[in-house]
């Protein structure tokens, strides 16, 4: 064993590149908090791309934020900090991802949409242009989102 929870402080200080494996299923809630607590620590957060993976060098991501196998982040896209961008994931042009979402694996978050912080974008899902999703917001495996959601 490496180390538990009360142990990060010290090891923080040998190991400052952090990154949180921790998956967003259900809620955001201890991706957030780790993130905070690890932030306050002094922790760093690296993005991680995957090299089978494409980010636009016009297209910005946040740190602590991992882009997987075969995910792309175009133009003008904005994704916040530690966000997951699963395999597969497509975020459109001048997208918003604000930070501790998951993009799960397949989705399509079409040009200009905004998604708020905290939230799942389930498998396959597909999001139409300018569209705007509120904080924590849940959009389950294969939904077609055609108008806002608070």
């Amino acid at each position: 064993m490496i180390g538990i929870d009360a142990d990060l402080a010290e090891l923080i200080k040998t190991f400052p590149n952090v990154l949180i494996t921790l998956g967003q299923i259900k809620s955001p809630t201890r991706r957030m908090v780790l993130f905070n607590d690890l932030m306050q620590m002094g922790a760093c957060f690296p993005v991680i791309k995957s090299p089978f993976a494409y980010v636009s060098p016009h297209a910005q991501v946040a740190e602590g934020t991992i882009v997987m196998h075969h995910a792309l982040i175009n133009a003008g896209a904005r994704v916040g900090r530690n966000c997951i961008i699963n395999t597969k994931a497509l975020v459109e042009h001048d997208a918003v991802i604000e930070d501790h979402c998951h993009i799960s694996t397949g989705a399509v978050v079409n040009g200009g949409v905004t998604i708020g912080s905290g939230s799942f974008f389930g498998s396959n899902a597909v999001c139409k242009e300018y569209i705007e999703i509120g904080e924590n917001a849940v959009i389950g495996c294969g939904a077609k989102i055609t108008k806002n959601i608070p």
